[in-house]
């Protein structure tokens, strides 16, 4: 079986692979066709037994084509956007070598989890040739945000950061952007942040951002755990400890709780709010089961020019309805609405990581695959006939490549397309 056929044999057989060709919307580029495309995409595969670096990378960026090809097809107006891995952006995924501009004809931003000087000049240097750079890391200071706003201004490139406690209440008591939260650094991708704490209150806008170029800011938010699980909340003590759960209790006039944690971080949060909390959604007057309402409410509430965020709600992908209203700024324009997925890797702690495919002690991924709840080795389930060989190899091997992967990011768009579903594929 080849890798066409492969591929075609789960859900990949609904892309429209032979479409007409894309309408131009990238400046500067004008298509001949799929054609064209598909021929680079066939010669990036090569041979399938060439596993080397060069190889593997060259396979990598085929993949990213392949999907982007389909996705774009089905409206041009989708928005690929890979994370991580920025040699991939290169010939050969050599850094040292010219832009790969086949490749890059496909794409519409690159996203990073670092901000080192290297790291901006390099999204810099894409941002320039139609390529929206974006980053995200630690906030841990209001100058630390200044200052990296700046920096990600002068570039032209977005960077959104994970705030501390610090930053959250930087503004103030009663000032828009405040949060009543004391742990005393967050790091996490699961708050809706306000602009204006992250450092980027000026850019709000009313535009359309019709592409990722368009962006002024984005929120990175790629996990849903404080909109999850509502029901099981009042038997966890541990969320009532404000030192190391920022955001889920927060101050309420007739709340049923009271703050736990450091002693001082809990006598000052007392001291500023009293003591009377409760969950987050509580206070908003958010019913038990409606976690996820409350998810895409308080997010299309946000005014941020562009989202990163999980394709999914708790297992389930969000609906074309609700990601019409994600579309929407409250303050007028339309913005992007970017979704979350992994080829080529996976992470112990997702959700579609099945239980049977972890080894418990250490925690890593066995090599295989789960049918009907059973464990199949990888060399038992793939014979060295029928799966193109580097398919093979990344199934041998527990991952795709030796360092980590290019992620891709899709624009929801007008038409709801499942890409989790093409990409499982890959995992099979």
């Amino acid at each position: 079986m080849n890798r066409k056929d492969f591929l075609r044999s789960g859900a990949l057989a609904a892309a429209a692979m032979g479409a007409s060709s894309m309408i131009s919307w990238i400046p500067g580029h004008t298509p001949s066709g799929f054609a064209g495309f598909n021929s680079i995409v066939e010669d990036y595969y090569g041979d399938p037994d060439d596993v080397t670096a060069v190889g593997r990378a060259r396979k990598m960026q085929a993949s990213i084509m392949e999907l982007a090809i389909q996705a774009k097809s089905r409206n041009p107006k989708f928005q690929v956007v890979p994370q991580d891995t920025l040699e991939y952006a290169h010939v050969d995924g050599n850094p040292d070598s010219p832009y790969d501009k086949n490749f890059l004809k496909l794409l519409d931003g690159w996203g990073i989890e670092n901000y080192s000087p290297l790291t901006v000049t390099r999204l810099a240097n894409l941002t320039k040739v139609g390529i929206k750079g974006t980053a995200n890391t630690n906030g841990s200071t209001v100058k630390i945000v200044k200052d990296n706003q700046k920096i990600a201004a002068d570039n032209n490139i977005l960077w959104h950061p994970r705030l501390s406690a610090e930053v959250y209440q930087s503004p103030g008591k009663g000032n828009p952007g405040y949060m009543p939260i004391y742990s005393p650094s967050s790091n996490a991708y699961n708050i809706i942040h306000h602009p204006i704490p992250a450092g980027v209150g000026e850019t709000v806008n009313n535009k359309d951002v019709n592409k990722m170029m368009d962006a002024k800011n984005h929120l990175y938010m790629i996990s849903t755990g404080m909109y999850t699980n509502w029901p099981e909340w009042d038997k966890e003590p541990q969320r009532l400890d404000i030192t190391k759960t920022p955001g889920y209790l927060v101050p309420f006039k007739g709340g049923r709780f009271k703050p736990t944690g450091h002693p001082q971080i809990v006598a000052k949060a007392i001291a500023d709010h009293g003591n009377e909390w409760d969950w987050f959604w509580v206070a908003k007057g958010y019913k038990v089961d409606e976690g996820r309402k409350a998810y895409v409410k308080d997010l299309a509430d946000s005014q941020w020019d562009a989202f990163y965020i999980d394709a999914h709600f708790d297992g389930d992908s969000l609906t074309k309805e609700e990601v019409e209203m994600l579309k929407h700024k409250p303050q007028g324009g339309r913005r992007q609405v970017i979704a979350y997925l992994s080829i080529g890797t996976m992470e112990l702690g997702r959700w579609f990581a099945d239980p049977v495919m972890v080894n418990p002690e250490p925690r890593y991924f066995r090599n295989g695959v789960v049918e009907k709840g059973k464990f199949i080795p990888s060399n038992q389930k793939f014979p060295d006939t029928g799966v193109p060989s580097w398919i093979l190899w990344s199934a041998y091997s527990g991952q795709y490549a030796e360092h980590p992967l290019a992620y891709l990011l899709v624009l929801i768009l007008n038409t709801h397309l499942l890409m989790s579903e093409w990409l499982m594929v890959l995992y099979q």
